[in-house]
């Protein structure tokens, strides 16, 4: 993968790599970019898979620094300006940082502090020598860590190797994509959120372009204008942009657009069939995949006249190449039809977490001498070998001695409303009850909102408060911040 990446440097040094914020780059620039910064690291003298922060902003200088990096055999570890100071502080000590490389270093006096960091500056850094990978990789290095939320409250480190995202990009493509070089893929993600490794190492790997979302704005509207202004061919969203998009839809149209692909949360028929209107010429996917499986495992093509869905949550489908699963309830694997934990195994599975031998112990389990990895969701496989999402494992709740999944809650809520709901539990004198949060106010009064759930819903299946937000609060990956709606109960 990296060494195709090189060649296509060379090979395509005229062409367009990346258009950021208004400006397009050509392959030569970022090869000068790369050089650049690699003669500096080389000067550092940092041993090879050293964690390297890159304070990851919307420039040519970020994705040159992760290149380098990764050229060089070290690892790149994103510090997001959009990540609270606190949060970045935690994830620079796990790993160990010693180095950090930032456009500018103003740019960190927000984002993290630098005692005991030797901050890089990369804006001046070019060089006209072809860029080159340092010899003796191995599959087994480490080419980028990325600190998910831990229940501790402390980020744990996912570390992803040469072979983990060498497995990820054969599998991949070996869907059967009609992909290549004159494509154009957009990449809206945060650069903390791994789909953004998918959003520019695929198009890297085919000699493609990229057109990035700036931060600023709202991003999704955005988003839209850039897919429409520049044809862009290829995108990934989460599919919570389409609720956010919905009241937009009748004005979006990409003709263009020829893969529409989903990942990062439960995806909506409903919205699916609207969406698919806007973009009349493209095979839409819903994707699947826990960070610790390298960005996505499993993939469903979308098909109107062949529905595959679960309380109205699209499928996540079938498994990618060389990659195997089991459910499990109770830690015995259940047939198909019934539901239980998806565990997940195959050469794309982190090879645990980083320095967390307690969190590596809790997540990871052996069945007939196999690594699995335990994702925490809900699933079932159908008879056609489909896998069906139902929720997540710790939002399966106990309400009045009943089984409760969340999701299903949030499906029969959201078909009577029509608006976007986000369900949730909350605890009053030791008793745990549903809460309601509704995105927009719905023109029925409150009474009326629950004379019609008691019409459709067992009474433990009513949420017990309702509570109005305008907007849903959002994590940096574009995802519904549940953490940030339960802080309003």
């Amino acid at each position: 993968m990296l060494s195709t990446i090189v060649q296509n440097i060379s090979n395509y040094s005229e062409k367009q790599a990346f258009y950021i914020q208004g400006q397009s780059y050509t392959y030569k620039q970022l090869s000068e970019k790369i050089s650049g910064i690699s003669e500096v690291l080389s000067q550092k003298q940092i041993p090879v898979q050293s964690p390297v922060g890159v304070l990851a902003t919307d420039c040519l200088e970020t994705y040159a620094a992760i290149l380098a990096l990764w050229f060089h055999r070290m690892i790149f570890v994103p510090i997001s300006p959009a990540n609270p100071i606190e949060r970045n502080q935690k994830m620079a000590e796990q790993a160990q940082l010693k180095y950090l490389l930032t456009f500018d270093a103003s740019d960190t006096a927000d984002t993290i502090e630098t005692d005991g960091l030797e901050v890089i500056e990369t804006n001046n850094l070019n060089s006209s020598t072809p860029v080159q990978l340092s010899g003796n990789s191995r599959p087994e290095d480490i080419l980028y860590i990325l600190f998910t939320s831990g229940s501790t409250g402390l980020p744990k480190g996912v570390p992803i190797t040469t072979a983990n995202l060498n497995a990820y990009v054969n599998a991949f493509f070996n869907i059967g994509y009609d992909l290549d070089h004159r494509d154009r893929f957009l990449q809206i993600f945060d650069f903390t959120f791994d789909v953004s490794v998918q959003s520019y190492v695929l198009p890297l790997v085919l000699g493609a372009s990229i057109y990035t979302v700036p931060r600023e704005g709202i991003r999704f509207l955005a988003a839209i204008k850039i897919m429409k202004d520049h044809d862009v061919s290829f995108a990934k969203l989460v599919p919570s942009t389409l609720q956010f998009l919905k009241p937009y839809f009748s004005r979006i149209h990409l003709s263009a657009m020829r893969y529409s692909l989903f990942s990062g949360e439960a995806l909506s028929e409903d919205l699916t069939k609207a969406w698919s209107k806007c973009v009349p010429n493209a095979i839409i996917e819903n994707h699947y995949g826990p960070t610790e499986g390298t960005i996505d495992c499993l993939y469903h093509r979308w098909s109107p006249k062949q529905e595959v869905s679960h309380n109205g949550i699209v499928s996540i489908g079938k498994l990618f190449d060389d990659m195997e699963a089991i459910v499990v309830q109770n830690n015995t694997e259940v047939q198909k039809g019934e539901k239980g934990e998806l565990w997940i195994k195959g050469p794309q599975i982190t090879p645990g977490y980083w320095r967390n031998e307690a969190k590596n112990k809790e997540a990871f389990t052996e069945v007939n001498g196999m690594k699995y990895y335990k994702t925490g969701d809900i699933v079932f496989q159908d008879e056609e070998d489909n896998f069906l999402f139902c929720g997540r494992k710790d939002n399966q709740v106990q309400i009045q001695g009943y089984r409760v999944e969340l999701g299903e809650v949030e499906h029969h809520v959201s078909q009577l409303l029509g608006e976007q709901v986000v369900v949730d539990t909350y605890a009053e004198k030791g008793v745990l009850s549903l809460v309601l949060f509704i995105a927009q106010r719905t023109e029925m009064s409150e009474g009326e909102v629950y004379k019609a759930l008691q019409e459709h819903l067992p009474g433990y299946m009513i949420p017990s408060k309702i509570i109005y937000q305008d907007v849903f609060p959002r994590t940096v990956s574009g995802k519904i911040n549940r953490k940030a709606l339960r802080a309003l109960v």
